[in-house]
């Protein structure tokens, strides 16, 4: 293990990598000398692996000693709230959802470190984009997860179709489902993932606003059309049974769908690993996303720092070393090969070197999927205010229902949606101590914003 770890050090040194905070010998942050403990807490990765990292950091830092605080991951914000509850919050923790954290007043600001960490300069832009609450930094990218596209290439050959390029666009894939769907004969073009959220922010949120905007009509509108023509699969329980021999089987488990939208931890391992290819007897590509925004959609994790912590800094620097920095990077892209971990993952730096080690090291079927990856656009709900009441309003009260069943269209209900979620999102403001107002950018002059008192910002 050791010879491992120094093995990873020794290759940081020949990208350039010093186990400094600093850039160009700036001393932009200062790291105490004194013996000190960290506690850090992860939700869900490895154990081993997680030991590496901070077995890593420890050589780099001798005076830090790093603890790993282990929380089951099936309670684990019910035991973050019990820690905290004890005063005893790891300094880093993952965190499912960083509202929330910020409501406890359990996280860090942490726009300071952001600006003065030269590293981070160079994150991911649609990542930095996204992953901030009313314009405020209070987590760090701790795992990315990128949504998949999966292109059964022996379909496209049945039916003489051919075969996109890996750089297409939202227009390319449309006009592709729709040419190679064979819906007489149970072959689709699209499979039963029929979510926008596979190619767009959910709820249409800009980062500030669910804005429900004319992309995401678009989007809606395309697959409730997808749904009722027969391009996305949409059998019937008695049609599955008789084709599939299961009447709650799936068209794309069956080897029946051209191309699908894919969450990697959701089922898209298993394209990976060939498990699905040897049960199908299809041969399929792994494609990046083609959405119309900026980025390809992720399932990325966060992690913030302890409001209480008695170390930011060196606490900073802990969380860049074990989730988002080029140490962190590289020692899990030849941590995942070495064990033969099957992983989607991509760097959270724009470093082409950094990506060039990812491809290296990854997975020989998503060569050409990290060749022309887009971006990383993390998933909302970490970051959008009051996600969950939106979550639920728009779900269980049937709104995706009332789109393929033809009883309402995503332009009708638009405007009626933009201003409940706002609402909710308004909401949580007003009951967070740490804002304690609506911010005054995201004001509008509405009746229903004219009724209320809002304060002044806590800014």
């Amino acid at each position: 293990m050791k010879k491992f770890l120094s093995l990873v050090l020794a290759m940081l040194m020949v990208f350039g990598v010093t186990a400094s905070l600093a850039d160009d010998g700036a001393d932009l942050l200062a790291i105490t000398t004194e013996e000190i403990t960290l506690r850090y807490a992860t939700m869900g990765e490895d154990y081993e692996l997680t030991l590496d990292l901070a077995e890593q950091f420890m050589q780099a830092y001798p005076n830090i000693k790093v603890e790993i605080v282990e929380i089951d991951t099936g309670t684990y914000t019910e035991g973050l709230g019990n820690l905290a509850a004890e005063q005893k919050l790891p300094d880093v923790f993952w965190m499912e959802n960083v509202c929330d954290a910020v409501g406890n007043d359990w996280a860090l600001r942490l726009d300071d470190y952001y600006t003065t960490d030269p590293d981070a300069a160079r994150m991911d832009p649609a990542l930095l984009k996204m992953a901030q609450i009313a314009g405020r930094r209070y987590s760090i990218p701790a795992q990315t997860r990128p949504m998949m596209v999966v292109v059964n290439k022996t379909l496209f050959d049945k039916y003489n179709v051919e075969l996109p390029g890996y750089d297409w666009t939202w227009e390319e894939f449309v006009q592709v489902c729709e040419a190679v769907a064979h819906p007489e004969d149970y072959y689709f073009g699209y499979g039963n993932n029929t979510t926008i959220e596979y190619f767009y922010n959910r709820h249409g949120w800009d980062g500030d606003s669910y804005e429900f905007d004319e992309t995401w009509v678009m989007l809606e509108e395309t697959f409730a059309n997808w749904r009722e023509t027969g391009v996305a699969d949409n059998m019937t329980a008695e049609e599955k049974e008789k084709i599939l021999g299961d009447p709650n089987g799936f068209a794309a488990a069956n080897g029946r769908v051209a191309v699908n939208g894919l969450s990697f931890i959701w089922g898209g391992a298993a394209y990976l690993d060939g498990s699905t290819a040897q049960e199908t007897g299809c041969e399929y590509l792994l494609y990046p996303v083609p959405s119309p925004m900026e980025g390809n959609p992720d399932e990325t994790i966060f992690a913030c720092i302890s409001k209480g912590t008695k170390y930011p800094n060196e606490a900073w620097l802990l969380g860049k070393w074990m989730t988002w920095g080029r140490e962190a990077t590289m020692l899990r892209n030849v941590w995942f090969e070495e064990n033969e971990v099957v992983q989607n993952s991509v760097p959270m730096l724009t470093d082409e070197d950094l990506w060039q080690h990812t491809i290296d090291h990854g997975n020989p079927g998503l060569a050409d999927f990290y060749a022309n990856f887009k971006g990383i656009a993390p998933r909302i709900d970490p970051h959008a205010p009051n996600i969950i009441w939106c979550n639920v309003m728009f779900y269980f009260g049937g709104v995706p229902d009332s789109f393929a069943n033809g009883t309402a269209t995503p332009a009708d209900r638009a405007p009626s949606l933009r201003e409940e979620m706002n609402g909710y999102r308004d909401n949580w403001y007003r009951d967070t101590s740490e804002f304690g107002a609506v911010p005054e950018f995201l004001q509008t002059a509405t009746a229903t914003d004219l009724d209320v008192t809002t304060g002044t910002d806590a800014e």
